[in-house]
């Protein structure tokens, strides 16, 4: 049974050794501060620290944090003490004067007096003498004398005994021969120390204070050039023999050691090895070296063998499986996973496709022609098979049991379907006016047929082809999954899932590198494995599928890249580019060679949940430590928020979105590139930021938030925006008040002057009026005055013409000369009746008259019409009476009281007289005439007083007599009309006289 262990780890050994890794250095070169790496742990929340002679180092698989800024008296460290399930990570520097406490991801300085201290000792006094911990051996450091300590007891060893001393004080003397060079040898596995002792070829297992021998059949442990290498802190073991590290662990009682690498030739110089750690989680290896720096190789899940470059081809394509765990190409080559097995020599030119018939035997097409290798003559032999004589094959390949031949002749293409290998039960024939690009059965019947830039359905029973209509695609191949989901590969479009005779695009990658996929499988857990010009990419079919239905399903696709294992990015696609092997194998042909791999043992690294952390910030150059509110400065123009993720695969398949709120602002979540989330120039106020990040294949996220607050400066505060605004709306309403009142003003100023100008206007309409009123009054008084002589010249010109008396004719003449010589004169000063009725005219002149004067000259004006009614006029008034009222006003009131006395006297008397009073003129004009009702009196007399009823026209009113009241009234004179004794009337008349 031992014996088939041996060789089943010999056979592991090959095999994982056969394996290409990738790795990077780290030096001074490109952020070490120093090139000694000291030692390397790993802490409870899957962080890498790292020390140097230098300085402390912080890796989460993408960058490192150098603590350069720590109050140090020096940075130059050794070891790591501690316990890293305690998270109580302990690294005294040079001269133990300083220790760093690494706690919750933190680091803080401390002196060897703190009780953080107390339960690890880097140096303890046992009899008199110091020991130093012994909690790593990695064959290079020894110490003169040193501890060990376990739960119940702690080992003391020098270079000549070892003690064993239970936390109880009782003491015990290991019984062996212990010396300083046997140091290298000691390892620890949980509870038992473990000597290895080489002379004599075993292993001395210690428990307590009891000592045996540890049977164990590894021929490692007991090879003198093996190097035991072992790291208490991370409880880890290895062994390097001959340039290959190995993985050290206690298994059931039984040490088993597991081959991790084999370093590449001078790429390490193994004496300068000093620190090694092993994340087995994520499959990487850290080398820590005192010359060169550290190491990071990552080991590879993909193998490709290893082939001479003079005899092979590494542009590879087409391969059929062979035997259990290798492949065949179209050179008859075989490879495994490692290797060139063996050569069958087809020496083939033609590498696109290769198939088996029902014996094993190869078919290929080559010059046109369908060849067969012949397994019963180890294929050393071939012959052909007859496809026609017109027909030239171009490939040929096999699904499902059917044999699909495509061929073309001179004008057309064919493809022939074939039930068996011997290509001579033909099923059916079909023509096509272009090449064939892919053939899938959809059943027993149907076929998928695409040429390029369409697409049919061909079918077997009905000899049919029906055309499929497709969008604007170029056609690379069809796939049909066990399940019957059958997947477009295009070129430059990407990958089409096609269902219910519709085609639906599947979204492209992050890159893009899917616009041309090369090949798709999908493997026993529903992945599909797609191959692409720029690396293999890794997706749950269910995810398209149900993008396929809402096209609202986020896709994220799994990229693997040369850092996992294979020698270039580009893969090459044909009919038999995805090859499964009998023992679960895929194999895809690249630019550079086989690669191989096992679907379900290909790792994908996604971010655990519990290890997000958000409690970093750089503002204005500070270091910020934070939990779950970041204060920020006001004013800050640039800030960044870490999320510290340690993640050790290929960073594009870290996916991080971010959305950042204020208020009630909808999530807008945006894909981060990196781990660092900038902020840029935030207004004051209070935000959310949401990280998410992917956490499992099937796109499932992990969730955090943090708050970050903005304060604001006062002129920022809300209540000083609202003083401003209640300031800015007063100013506002100000502003408004005071445009009111300027308007009002001018408004007041306007309605003045419209009331102003609405008065001018008033008074132009009545001086209108009063003009109107004026002219019509002036006619009216004109045609009053001048009807009685014209209508007495009229009278004297019929009695003329009916007398022909020559006596009375010349009377008659006389009298009418007289009449007209007056009457002439009175026109004559016509233009002065313009001046009764006008506003502007004045009362008085400047110059006097004689009353006299103006009686005398209405007394000649009437004399003549008095004298045919028989009546004398008698002008009584003094000479030397003076006046200077205005003399039309006077002679206008003489002549209507004249006109009116004349036109009611017949046969008697007028008689006119004036007197002087000391301030005022009396005049009297009396007739014996017919007189005046007493009503008639006293309406005149009190018209006197109310003059402003009078009527608007001096009609049918007694023109005259309303003439003269009205002209008094104006010159603020008096009238009083009596009965004249014995007969007739008597008016009189009193007017101011100014001296």
């Amino acid at each position: 049974m031992r014996k088939f262990l041996l060789l089943f780890s010999l056979l592991l050994i090959f095999t994982v050794f056969g394996q290409q890794y990738s790795s990077i250095w780290y030096n001074t070169d490109n952020g070490m501060p120093q090139n000694s790496i000291k030692d390397i742990v790993k802490d409870k929340y899957g962080f890498i620290w790292i020390c140097t002679d230098g300085g402390i180092l912080r890796y989460d698989g993408q960058t490192f944090i150098n603590y350069n800024n720590l109050k140090l008296t020096n940075f130059s460290f050794a070891k790591f003490l501690g316990n890293v399930q305690s998270d109580h990570i302990l690294l005294p520097n040079s001269g133990q004067f300083q220790y760093l406490i690494i706690r919750d991801r933190k680091i803080t300085v401390t002196d060897k007096k703190s009780p953080l201290l107390k339960d690890v000792a880097e140096r303890t006094i046992f009899n008199h003498q110091e020991y130093i911990s012994f909690i790593k051996n990695n064959s290079a450091n020894s110490v003169e004398s040193g501890f060990i300590k376990f739960q119940k007891g702690t080992y003391f060893f020098d270079r000549k005994s070892i003690i064993y001393r239970k936390n109880s004080g009782e003491e015990k003397i290991i019984p062996i021969k212990f010396k300083q060079e046997d140091q290298k040898n000691l390892f620890r596995f949980s509870d038992f120390l473990f000597l290895r002792d080489v002379k004599n070829k075993r292993i001395l297992k210690f428990s307590e204070e009891n000592i045996s021998v540890f049977h164990d059949d590894n021929p490692l442990y007991h090879d003198i050039s093996s190097k035991i290498f072992w790291q208490d802190l991370n409880q880890q073991n290895f062994i390097i023999n001959k340039g290959k590290i190995y993985f050290s662990e206690l298994d059931n009682g039984n040490l088993k050691t597991t081959p991790i690498l084999e370093l590449k030739n001078n790429d390490i110089d193994i004496s300068m090895i000093y620190s090694l750690l092993y994340d087995k989680e994520n499959n990487t290896m850290y080398v820590g070296t005192l010359n060169k720096g550290l190491n990071i190789i990552k080991i590879p899940s993909f193998s490709t063998p290893k082939a001479d470059h003079r005899l092979e081809n590494r542009v590879q394509y087409s391969v059929l499986p062979f035997e259990k765990d290798k492949i065949i190409n179209f050179q008859g080559r075989v490879y495994d996973k490692n290797s060139l097995i063996k050569d069958y020599h087809f020496n083939m030119v033609d590498e696109w496709c290769l198939v088996y018939d029902e014996s094993n035997n190869i078919l290929y097409p080559k010059n046109g022609k369908i060849y067969r290798r012949l397994l019963k003559y180890n294929y050393e032999k071939y012959d052909s098979v007859d496809i026609g004589k017109n027909n030239k094959a171009i490939a040929i390949f096999k699904d499902k049991g059917f044999y699909l031949l495509k061929a073309k002749d001179a004008t057309q293409f064919y493809l022939k379907i074939y039930s068996n290998g011997s290509l001579q039960n033909l099923l059916g024939d079909f023509t096509f006016k272009s090449e064939v690009s892919t053939v899938i059965p959809i059943n027993r019947d149907e076929f998928l047929v695409g040429c390029d830039n369409k697409m049919h359905v061909i079918s077997l029973s009905e000899k049919t082809i029906k055309k499929i209509n497709i969008p604007d695609l170029s056609l690379k191949s069809a796939i049909i999954t066990k399940d019957g989901n059958i997947w477009i590969l295009t070129r430059g479009k990407g990958l089409y899932l096609f269902k219910n005779n519709k085609f639906i695009q599947m979204p492209f990658d992050e890159g893009g590198y899917l616009s041309y996929p090369n090949n798709l499988v999908k493997d026993s857990k529903g992945y599909l494995w797609i191959s692409s010009n720029n690396g293999l990419f890794k997706i749950p079919e269910n995810t398209l599928l149900e993008y396929a239905k809402n096209n609202k399903t986020k896709v994220i696709y799994y990229r693997y890249t040369k850092e996992d294992g294979f020698n270039i990015n580009e893969f090459n696609g044909a009919v038999n580019s995805f090859t499964k092997l009998d023992n679960g194998d895929f194999v895809v042909p690249s630019m550079d060679g086989y690669v191989f791999f096992d679907p379900l043992k290909v790792p994908s690294y996604y971010p655990k949940a519990e290890n997000i952390y958000i409690e970093r910030a750089r503002s204005k150059g500070d270091l910020i430590y934070f939990k779950d509110t970041l204060n920020l400065e006001n004013g800050f123009s640039l800030a960044s928020v870490y999320i510290d993720i340690p993640y050790y695969s290929n960073n594009d398949n870290l996916y991080i979105e971010t959305s950042l709120q204020q208020g009630d602002q909808p999530e807008k979540w945006q894909r981060l590139k990196g781990k660092e989330f900038t902020l840029n120039n935030l207004s004051p106020g209070n935000y959310t930021l949401k990280i998410r990040v992917l956490i499992s294949p099937d796109g499932k996220f992990a969730y955090k938030k943090i708050s970050i607050h903005v304060p604001a400066l006062f002129y920022q505060t809300i209540w000083f925006r609202v003083l401003i605004s209640v300031l800015f709306l007063g100013l506002i309403l100000f502003i408004i008040l005071l445009r009111t009142r300027i308007l009002t003003v001018k408004n007041n100023q306007l309605k003045k002057i419209v009331h102003q100008k609405n008065d001018e206007l008033k008074t132009t309409q009545h001086q209108l009026k009063n003009e109107s009123e004026y002219q019509k009054n002036l006619i009216e008084t004109i045609n009053h005055d001048i009807t009685t002589p014209i209508k007495y010249l009229s009278a004297m010109s019929q009695k003329l013409s009916e007398t022909d008396n020559p006596k009375l004719q010349k009377q008659y003449f006389d009298t009418i000369y007289k009449s007209s010589e007056e009457l002439y004169k009175f026109t004559l000063n016509l233009k002065n009746y313009t001046e009764l009725f006008n506003n502007e005219s004045l009362k008085y002149q400047k110059n006097t008259y004689s009353v006299f004067d103006i009686l005398e000259t209405k007394r000649k004006l009437f004399e003549e019409i008095a004298f045919q009614k028989g009546t004398t006029i008698v002008n009584n008034s003094s000479k030397n009476i003076k006046l200077n009222l205005n003399e039309s006003i006077l002679a206008a009131i003489i002549h209507n009281l004249l006109d009116n006395a004349v036109k009611n006297t017949s046969g008697g008397n007028i008689i006119l007289d004036a007197r002087e009073e000391p301030d005022f003129i009396i005049f009297n004009i009396s007739d014996s005439g017919k007189g005046m009702s007493d009503m008639l009196l006293d309406y005149y007399n009190n018209l006197m007083n109310d003059i402003e009823n009078k009527p608007s026209s001096f009609k049918n009113h007694g023109l005259g007599l309303h003439l003269v009241i009205q002209l008094l009234k104006k010159s603020e004179g008096k009238i009083m009309f009596t009965n004249h004794i014995p007969a007739g009337t008597k008016v009189e008349i009193i007017i101011q006289n100014q001296r």
